[in-house]
């Protein structure tokens, strides 16, 4: 089961489980778990034992899919809440004949990560953007080559001490270990963009239900983030203190009779629910719905526009904005108001697999994606409750204690592994 990963979505609505595979190069989703949350507010963490709960049943319900007993996850950290740190690392080739070694670049990335930060950040990834060998700059894998002088182009990703240690310990206090934690965009743009966007320039912007994720990424490398603490949850909002009804009443409406702008209702029709002080029914016309919508959505849309301008970010994206997450996507006529807002292509965006195909999973399904391809794995195994044969029994149970014999390998492994975590 060393090909097996788990990846969690702490989002502000709901916590997203998800255990994927690659197998024959194929990435297959093979379990998926979804509850709802309302211990996080704006990406943070402020409900540990809410929170907790909500992890507890997706991961219930992601091992009773799959089959899998899930003993640990990676988990996401927002853009937003991370500092994007440009770092050089320098050293001296080891080797008598000068050929650069696995072993050389992580001694490179090693020193890259030498940085003076504030005592309450610490760095969670280290994104190599280029190697420099004796001079010659733009390689991508220094690997094989000769030289004499290594060096790295890397940004460092730091991240609150805080929020970082609220995420592992609420993790852990739903019984499971932390593999990692994962940048968010990264992972994210690894499932819903293509290499050619990321290469040309692209605005990967997923808006979730508190907040707009905006990731900015150029020749496949991630070069601005930004988090703007407005979401789907602002224009549900919005319809209930306007119409006066309840929040689930509104959120109901907003999915079934929902539209970008005002010019797409033909009919006023009207909607007939129950009053809050639960005497008799409340009518709602369904074109002040769409114009409470269109007045959020305008804004929403501005803000992005507004931050992609100030840091003359909109001219270079030619491959566009891709928007995902669940805040905006099922809204009808979204796609054609968001593309009279700019002058750029626009498109919405979702994981393309089978039981992940919703761009709720963008983020779940795309850390699993990002670390599978770092050849990382979690520590699972085979539930032994349900539905095993004897044998089969037997069989697992050793394959689990031979997974509990990891911590013995050997140094060189070890390296290997840590190696894998930067490719």
């Amino acid at each position: 089961m060393n090909n097996v990963v788990v990846s969690m979505d702490i989002g502000s609505s709901k916590v997203s489980v998800v255990i994927a595979e690659i197998n024959k190069k194929q990435f297959n989703v093979i379990g998926v778990g979804t509850s709802e949350c309302s211990g996080v507010k704006k990406g943070v963490i402020v409900d540990i034992d809410s929170t907790v709960e909500a992890i507890k049943n997706a991961v219930e319900m992601a091992e009773q899919m799959s089959n899998i007993k899930i003993k640990s996850t990676f988990v996401n950290i927002k853009g937003g809440y991370c500092t994007l740190i440009d770092n050089k690392g320098v050293i001296a080739v080891s080797r008598e004949d000068k050929e650069i070694t696995e072993e050389d670049v992580l001694r490179v990335i090693q020193a890259a990560k030498v940085v003076a930060l504030p005592p309450d950040k610490e760095i969670i990834d280290i994104i190599p953007q280029q190697y420099i060998v004796d001079g010659y700059d733009e390689i991508r894998d220094p690997v094989g080559m000769v030289g004499v002088r290594l060096e790295v182009d890397a940004k460092l990703v730091a991240a609150s001490t805080t929020n970082v240690q609220n995420i592992i310990r609420t993790v852990q206090k739903a019984g499971l270990m932390v593999d990692g934690i994962i940048l968010e965009p990264l992972a994210t743009s690894t499932i819903v963009l293509n290499d050619d966007e990321r290469e040309l320039g692209v605005a990967l912007v997923d808006v979730g239900a508190e907040t707009m994720d905006i990731s900015v990424f150029k020749r496949k490398t991630l070069i601005y983030s930004k988090l703007i603490p407005v979401g789907g949850n602002h224009i549900t909002n919005d319809i209930s203190l306007l119409c006066k009804i309840t929040f689930n009443d509104a959120e109901k409406i907003k999915r079934q009779y929902g539209v970008a702008t005002a010019s797409l209702i033909k009919n006023d029709d009207i909607i007939k629910i129950n009053n809050i002080a639960g005497k008799g029914e409340k009518e709602i016309h369904i074109i002040d719905v769409a114009e409470i919508m269109e007045a959020r959505i305008q804004e929403m849309l501005l803000l992005i526009k507004n931050e992609l301008e100030k840091n003359n970010l909109l001219n270079a994206l030619g491959a566009g904005i891709v928007i995902t997450g669940g805040g905006l996507f099922n809204i009808k006529g979204i796609q054609d108001y968001a593309q009279s807002f700019f002058d750029v292509p626009i498109r919405f965006g979702y994981p393309n697999y089978i039981g992940v195909a919703n761009p709720m999973y963008s983020a779940s399904a795309g850390i699993a994606m990002y670390v599978l391809k770092q050849k990382r794995a979690s520590s699972v195994q085979i539930d032994l409750k349900k539905n095993v044969k004897p044998k089969e029994v037997e069989k697992d149970e050793v394959a689990v204690s031979q997974e509990t014999e990891e911590v013995k390998i050997s140094w060189i492994e070890k390296i290997k592994e840590f190696f894998a975590d930067f490719f």
